[in-house]
């Protein structure tokens, strides 16, 4: 091949590779224009919140932020100004409509009058019950049965009772020894039952009249979560384990749909509509470890990410309106990072505590993302920026890069070859002129050797000897102008007796080999 075209042959190999590469990062959605900021618009002083919720709470048609730890329960406007603060001994809470208004309540499960129910009804409280006969709270859940709503109690040895609006008890029952570490709503037909573990293991779904409809048992638990992930009006619970035994159970009937293996103990579990499409929806697991993974309905892995910290919180926000969800997360080191669609993680502030919990929504007249870490609340505005034409991007690079290599290509074929080195006699001693007479002498020989053994045949052979004989005409006519006579070396064949120049190794008489 000519060797001009070489270099342009192989720039353009390069050229095809580097493009090709541009185009996948630019319509793969590989690099992603869109980055994710935050702006803090008020903070109040709250230490290590158990419980968070934007909603509306106070019956003032505006939505407040509801949060509670292990010490009290507090009411912010949308300004950041207290519109409530009550202290309670080692509270549980969670959200209903108790007295049908419309309005969401709130539900007290606290250490009072022995273990007590109270109820906060837009800012106003009730004590529905007392001396009741369970333990220390862990949970608590409003349970919208087909018979009417039941508020059902987790304590924190296993034992679970139920009680009407009325706060009279309605059912009574223990499943395992260990704290109740997590109670949902689960749909069976379209029904609301109670889906249920405790530390221990031990997992089951119960109905109105507090009978087990089944029930299954695990590694240690830490988490329980019940979504309807296809739409089908059957709930999918969704486990996480000490050791990281990540599961999906039916729960028709409790069979394992699908389960998986973190590598590290899970955390934390929430749904994140991270498709935008509402017919199915997508679950989002963190590790004590940091890791982040996020999963379809049908348990396929979607992508995985990192923190530097054990998971702590998770939430599905909707930052940039687009309709699909970013899954917000937050960290034991403090740290806060969004994670989209395909797994691109975009970091937000980081707080000097861990991060407790997270929620969104509106409060005053804008969309707010809350974050609570050890010590306080923080109310921040988020936003997302693109730059336009960034996606193709890749491709500019891919172009300049293109350019780039066809340029040293044709700076490469532009080179003149290398001159053929040739041997100069000009003005060169008697002495010098024998040597190098009987050292070209020498490589004829040398390559006669080579041609007869096969290691030089056809025109690199000729080329060679070519070169080889000019160079000793040269060096003759060099004797000559000099006024050198010329004497000519010889040998004699060992075998025959031939008169042989120096230099040959086969008798041209006999054929004998001849060692010099």
């Amino acid at each position: 091949m000519n060797r001009k075209i070489i270099p342009f042959a192989i720039a353009i190999i390069l050229v095809c590779l580097v493009m090709a590469v541009a185009a996948a990062f630019s319509f793969s959605g590989a690099v992603s224009a869109q980055k994710f900021g935050g702006e803090v618009a008020w903070s109040q002083s709250y230490g290590t919140a158990e419980s968070m919720k934007v909603i509306n709470v106070m019956g003032d048609d505006q939505d407040d932020l509801f949060i509670q730890n292990t010490s009290n329960i507090s009411i912010y406007d949308g300004s950041g100004e207290v519109m409530l603060s009550l202290d309670y001994d080692s509270p549980k809470t969670t959200l209903g409509d108790v007295n049908s208004d419309g309005m969401e309540d709130i539900i007290v499960y606290y250490v009072g009058t022995g273990m007590s129910v109270d109820v906060i009804s837009n800012g106003q409280t009730e004590t529905m019950a007392t001396n009741l006969n369970i333990g220390f709270p862990a949970r608590v859940a409003l349970i919208r049965f087909a018979s009417g709503p039941q508020i059902v109690l987790g304590d924190s040895s296993g034992k679970l009772l139920s009680l009407n609006l009325e706060g009279e008890p309605l059912w009574i029952s223990t499943l395992g020894t260990n704290e109740v570490r997590g109670m949902d709503d689960a749909r069976i037909g379209g029904q609301p039952h109670l889906a249920t573990a405790t530390n221990d293991g031990n997992l089951a779904v119960y109905d109105e009249q507090g009978n087990q409809v089944w029930t299954q048992s695990q590694e240690i638990l830490r988490r329980l979560r019940a979504f309807d992930l296809n739409s089908d009006g059957n709930s999918e619970i969704i486990t996480g384990g000490e050791y990281g035994a990540f599961f999906i159970f039916s729960a028709v009937d409790g069979s394992t749909l699908f389960s998986k293996q973190l590598g590290q103990a899970v955390s934390e579990v929430r749904e994140v509509e991270l498709n935008g499409d509402p017919s199915s929806r997508e679950i989002v697991a963190g590790g004590k470890d940091g890791g982040v993974w996020a999963f379809s309905s049908t348990g396929e892995q979607l992508w995985s990410g990192s923190l530097s910290d054990k998971v702590n919180e998770i939430s599905g926000i909707d930052v940039d309106g687009d309709g699909k969800q970013e899954a917000v997360i937050g960290a034991e080191s403090g740290e806060v990072a969004i994670f989209t669609e395909d797994g691109s993680r975009n970091n937000l502030s980081t707080h000097d505590t861990p991060i407790t919990r997270i929620d969104v929504g509106r409060l005053g007249t804008d969309r707010y993302v809350v974050i609570a870490d050890g010590s306080e609340v923080q109310v921040e505005k988020i936003n997302s920026s693109s730059i336009p034409g960034f996606q193709y991007t890749p491709l500019i690079v891919g172009v300049i890069v293109s350019t780039i290599i066809l340029v040293i290509a044709g700076v490469l074929a532009s080179i003149p070859p290398k001159p053929e080195m040739k041997v100069s006699f000009q003005n060169t001693s008697r002495e010098s002129l024998e040597a190098q007479r009987r050292m070209l002498k020498e490589s004829i020989a040398d390559v006669e050797r080579l041609r007869q053994s096969g290691e030089v045949t056809g025109d690199a052979y000729l080329a060679r000897l070519k070169r080889l004989r000019g160079d000793l005409a040269e060096n003759e006519a060099t004797f000559k102008a000099q006024g050198y006579p010329i004497k000519v070396e010889t040998i004699q064949c060992p075998n025959c007796g031939g008169t042989l120049e120096l230099g040959m190794d086969k008798c041209e008489y006999c054929g004998q080999v001849l060692l010099s």
